[in-house]
């Protein structure tokens, strides 16, 4: 707590008045405890978003997301539809382990809240290559909460081209990273976020987890 001080004015106190320190300093006003206003639900959101940023750019491990997406969640990626908050927590792990990727990270541009509520964010990925830093396209997706937590997810195949290659642009070549996914994930520990420890590989595309709609 600041304390302001007054110099030079003992000589204007009458003598009777200088013992009486309560009446030179008088006694600071009580604080008054003002209770937090609660955040909005939207306030809630962008703020559960902005968290979401903090792992996909690596500041948070991978298995924070368990505070922030619903077990049941749903990634929808230019009409293919993924299950499940492992399936997501493994695809970003398979991200991260890429050979053309090196310290990858996220930059945002833009996170807006829409006027349905949804969140989207706007930004590039980066990471290093050899000594350079290099940059992906603008990239963009967007999100719908509930309660506080993500329940569905719109990505697009373009997102991921940086990490993976040019060919996730396309449908078919979208469709093989995911045979490379699944190939991976067979013979590499999987995340559980909803048990919190690594578990014995299970495959990627499964009737369990995966469905996949027309373009």
């Amino acid at each position: 707590m600041e304390t302001s001080c007054t110099t030079g004015t003992t000589a204007l106190i009458p003598p009777e008045k200088l013992f009486l320190p309560e009446k030179l300093f008088p006694p600071p006003p009580r604080w008054s405890r003002h209770r937090e206003e609660p955040l909005t639900e939207t306030e809630r959101n962008r703020a559960t978003v902005a968290r979401l940023i903090d792992i996909l750019s690596g500041k948070s491990p991978i298995e924070c997301g368990v505070e922030l997406i619903a077990p049941d969640v749903v990634a929808n990626v230019d009409g293919w539809r993924f299950a499940g908050i492992n399936v997501w927590a493994n695809w970003i792990l398979y991200l991260r382990t890429r050979e053309c990727v090196d310290g990858l990270t996220l930059f945002v541009d833009q996170l807006a809240v829409n006027e349905d509520g949804t969140v989207t964010v706007r930004g590039c990925w980066s990471a290093m290559q050899g000594e350079r830093r290099v940059f992906s396209k603008s990239c963009s997706a967007r999100y719908r909460l509930e309660h506080g937590r993500i329940v569905e997810i719109w990505s697009t195949r373009r997102n991921y081209a940086f990490m993976c290659g040019a060919h996730t642009e396309s449908r078919p070549g979208f469709a093989i990273e995911l045979l490379r996914a699944w190939w991976w994930k067979t013979r590499a520990p999987q995340l559980d976020l909803t048990g919190g420890e690594r578990v014995r590989a299970v495959g990627f595309l499964s009737p369990a987890t995966a469905q996949f709609a027309g373009d």
